[in-house]
């Protein structure tokens, strides 16, 4: 047992494969059991009848309409996010003029519930795509100027001493210390931000939208049909859950040197 044990904690082929399958099956094990406890069905449904419920929803083209609102805005603004999140970040971590003028703006900013916000600009920008642009761009691009900020800042000293004894110029020293240190920082800061993306598109959709995951939810919360609102959310999950392993795989891939060093 404990030989399993120790596999499952290691990156051997599999490995991860199977962490993965293990935390599905606790969470379908605990949620047949809450269903199997609260009875009323428009509270909470057991997971066949969710998997019915999609099922049904994919036969009847639903399901595909639905996924190509949701996954088309979010495959147009998620990587704009990213971009100017990190755009950001560089010029706060670059310049202390920069982190003391706009840093406040932007803490700010952060703080504001952009979903009370976004009425508005459903209201300003209508409701095609470039209201849910807007907002999912807002709710994603910070986690992106944290991480690459704070990534930036924190590279440690004597490896920039290393490089400048080496009389490498301050782009080189960016190019080949800095920013490979910072990388993995990032990627966990972008993997935030998937998440939220997923959920500032399904907020977006609430307010504004005739076809959406989130216009689907609103729709089946309105006329209490969970299992088909469980089983747009459990679509959701499975979409945060598919953007996080790849982005892992990608820190992997741009910094394999913390595989190396177990962290």
């Amino acid at each position: 047992m404990k030989a399993f044990f120790d596999w499952l904690e290691s990156d051997l082929r599999g490995a991860g494969t199977a962490r993965i399958a293990l935390s599905l099956a606790v969470f379908f094990i605990a949620w047949q059991l809450l269903a199997l406890m609260v009875t009323n069905t428009m509270i909470m449904a057991p997971p066949l009848a969710v998997f019915k419920s999609l099922w049904a929803e994919a036969q009847s083209g639903a399901m595909w309409k639905h996924a190509f609102a949701t996954v088309g805005v979010v495959l147009i603004s998620f990587p704009v996010a990213v971009v100017l999140g990190v755009l950001i970040g560089l010029a706060l971590a670059s310049s202390r003029l920069m982190t003391l003028t706009a840093g406040p703006l932007l803490t700010a900013m952060y703080s504001v519930p952009v979903v009370a916000l976004a009425p508005i600009f459903v209201a300003w920008l209508g409701l095609g795509l470039a209201s849910k642009f807007v907002i999912v761009v807002l709710v994603a691009i910070f986690p992106v100027i944290v991480s690459t900020e704070v990534a930036l800042r924190s590279t440690e000293a004597h490896l920039i001493e290393a490089a400048r004894s080496f009389n490498a110029s301050r782009m080189q020293i960016f190019t080949t210390v800095t920013f490979p240190f910072a990388v993995p920082f990032i990627v966990g800061g972008v993997r935030v931000a998937w998440a939220r993306a997923l959920v500032g598109v399904v907020v977006a959709e609430f307010f504004g939208a005739f076809a959406g995951f989130g216009f689907a939810i609103l729709a089946a919360g309105q006329t209490f049909d969970t299992p088909v609102l469980l089983g747009y959310v459990f679509v959701l999950g499975i979409m945060g859950l598919i953007g996080s392993v790849l982005l892992r795989a990608l820190e992997r891939g741009l910094a394999p040197w913390r595989e190396e060093l177990g962290q």
